[in-house]
């Protein structure tokens, strides 16, 4: 018997247990309030009187209950793991017998983070509205983003720390967020250069604090776009969504913040083509004449914008708009299109390939409507008269675009192979490089100069290849992320080539899920099948590496083949063919059964030798053979090294 326990009466597990089951006036009821009051703090008793809040009490509670519910969670300590629940202290707070006073009083004594807890979306409306008010009065709310301001958050960005909050509780921590950074605030600084480092280190960080907003609260994505429409915050978010968290918006909203951007093209194509008229001479009436029905057509913000480039005497701005469509598409492609327009650099913070909410078809057809853009913005297309560094933004959009249009005409091939021509590293040798990342730089360059020389040489195939480079270079993980109708396209045009089969098979080790191409429609494809994957298996750390999980999925593969023979059973690594049965509970598959049964029929020793090898779950020793460990405990011999990893 526990000191928490009644010493007489009914005993106090069986209290518990009818808290939740007996009427509020039965006998086991009162007397369970009644030893509630006499037990002393502890697990016992919070169990106890959450069980009645959320039970036969859960319409009326007596004061000192949900005095001492609120009260007990707030005394405990915080564990490295997060702060202690508070369970018992929401239950308390919403109770419809809880008082103003005391839900105020306990909300007052609340860390930031307990409130964001409290606040979860069912705790209740009135209290709700008493966290919204206590967070209201934990100011300063709305002042101008610092990146100081990351490191050290205000109340309202903690708040928005919790994935799950109430309705209420949510807008009011976004409408008490920190403000944008001001341009006009130069007080700290005369000098232009530092205060512009300030205002752009000020912008990065409420970008970021955006970022995480969106990042989280994904089920409010269209509660975002509506709660900042027309403000600063408004294009923050719509390109997080398109650019940071793609894969987890709903496909309707992805579609419309994508049709939305692309509307900012249409602005930069005519800015473009006005400046290039000015340039070459035109006045403005006869600018405004020639584009009169598409300046008409403009939005009053976009309208205003083309004004300014129209209005410019210094001439500064005009230089820039004549870029202004190809930096639009040059800087979508880099930026918040670049996931959209190549899916399989979406990765989770495992590498493993983003699972996108938006379809492939969909993907598709706005990779076309980017690429539609983009032919327009090639066409405007000139080479800078003094050119900047080039880097890989500057090629990017145009390899995009070649492989998401469903037809290339001449015209634009030739501009393209222009773009190519201008867009090229330096020459220069490898002792001027100043660093490995501007070497690194360089090397990119030239790799995607030549994607996209490929691609104009072979468009049909580039297209259907998407990205894939030709089979002697192309991965293992390159092939993991492909789609399946890109990979089985891949295949079938390079039918043949038995090294890019054997690629394609140890793919499936971090990819298995494909529906019209399984692993025996693979092996099939190989002139050799079964000496081929007899030669994978065997050495197969050499061919796959990686951790566990990578072996346990070659091993299903190989197990679920129908003519898999005691020889390839073998070949795997023991520790991961023992327990990759054919059932949930981890015994050992049949076939892998048998072949150890064969092996050391009743020979007492061997079973015994067998049971203490050094085979494990990871590590070179989880490489180690079956065959090479039942050949040793049959034997008597010392057991074998793990296999060389190269």
């Amino acid at each position: 018997m526990t000191n928490d326990e009644p010493r007489s009466g009914l005993p106090f597990a069986f209290l518990h247990v009818i808290a939740a089951e007996a009427a509020p006036d039965s006998p086991p009821i009162r007397m369970a309030v009644e030893k509630g009051q006499e037990l002393p703090a502890g697990r016992d008793r919070d169990d106890l009187l959450l069980a009645l809040l959320r039970g036969a009490l859960s319409e009326l509670a007596p004061e000192w209950m949900l005095k001492a519910a609120a009260d007990s969670d707030l005394q405990k300590e915080s564990s490295p793991y997060g702060g202690p629940s508070t369970n018992l202290t929401a239950a308390a707070l919403g109770h419809p017998s809880c008082t103003d006073a005391l839900r105020e009083e306990t909300l007052r004594r609340c860390s930031v983070s307990q409130l964001g807890v409290l606040g979860r979306e069912r705790c209740g409306e009135a209290l709700a509205q008493a966290i919204v008010a206590e967070l209201q009065s934990r100011g300063p709310h709305g002042q101008p983003m610092t990146p100081e301001l990351l490191e050290e958050p205000g109340a309202a960005q903690l708040v928005l720390r919790e994935a799950s909050l109430h309705d209420a509780v949510f807008f009011a921590a976004l409408g008490l967020l920190p403000a944008p950074p001001s341009h006009d605030d130069r007080s700290e600084t005369d000098d232009v250069m530092e205060w512009f480092d300030k205002y752009m280190a000020a912008q990065k960080a409420w970008e970021t604090m955006w970022k995480h907003v969106v990042t989280l609260h994904t089920r409010r994505h269209g509660q975002l776009i509506e709660w900042a429409k027309g403000g600063h915050a408004d294009p923050i978010i719509r390109r997080h969504l398109l650019g940071t968290v793609p894969w987890d918006v709903e496909p309707l909203l992805l579609e419309r913040v994508a049709t939305d951007h692309l509307k900012a093209f249409a602005t930069n194509e005519l800015v473009t083509r006005l400046c290039r008229k000015l340039r070459d001479g035109a006045s403005e009436g006869e600018v405004l004449s020639h584009l009169a029905d598409e300046h008409d057509d403009l939005e009053s913000e976009s309208r205003r914008r083309v004004e300014y480039f129209l209005t410019d005497d210094s001439g500064r701005l005009q230089k820039v708009g004549l870029r202004s469509a190809v930096s639009w598409a040059e800087s979508a492609a880099d930026g918040p299109w670049r996931y959209i327009l190549t899916p399989s650099e979406a990765k989770t913070r495992y590498g493993e390939p983003q699972t996108w909410l938006a379809s492939d078809e969909l993907l598709a057809s706005l990779g076309q409507r980017f690429a539609t853009a983009a032919v327009k913005a090639l066409r405007l297309w000139e080479p800078e008269p003094e050119p900047s560094r080039p880097a890989l933004r500057d090629l990017r959009w145009v390899h995009a675009m070649l492989l998401h249009l469903p037809h290339v005409s001449e015209e634009v091939k030739e501009q393209a192979r222009a773009v190519v021509r201008h867009v090229r590293p330096r020459s220069r040798s490898r002792w001027e490089y100043h660093d490995y990342a501007e070497q690194r730089a360089d090397e990119q360059l030239t790799e995607m100069r030549a994607a996209i020389e490929r691609i104009l040489g072979d468009l049909a195939t580039a297209a259907c290849n998407s990205a894939l480079r030709d089979p002697e270079q192309v991965t293992v993980g390159d092939l993991s992320r492909a789609s399946e109708e890109v990979l089985l396209d891949y295949l079938t045009r390079h039918a043949g080539n038995d090294t890019l089969v054997e690629k394609t098979l140890l793919s499936f080790a971090s990819h298995t899920y494909r529906p019209k191409l399984s692993f025996s429609d693979v092996l099939a494809r190989h002139s050799a099948p079964e000496a081929a994957l007899l030669r994978i298996t065997t050495d197969l750390r050499r061919h796959l590496g990686g951790g566990p999980n990578l072996r346990e999925t070659w091993a299903r593969q190989v197990l679920s083949l129908k003519d898999c023979t005691p020889e390839l059973i073998r070949a795997l690594p023991a520790w991961t063919v023992l327990t990759v049965g054919s059932d949930r509970y981890k015994s050992a598959h049949k076939a892998v059964a048998t072949v150890v049964l064969s092996a050391l029929g009743d020979k007492d020793e061997a079973w015994s030798r067998f049971a203490s090898s050094p085979a494990s779950y990871s590590g070179p020793t989880a490489w180690l053979r079956l065959g090479d460990l039942l050949d040793a405990s049959v034997h008597g011999t010392r057991w074998p090294k793990p296999p060389n990893p190269k």
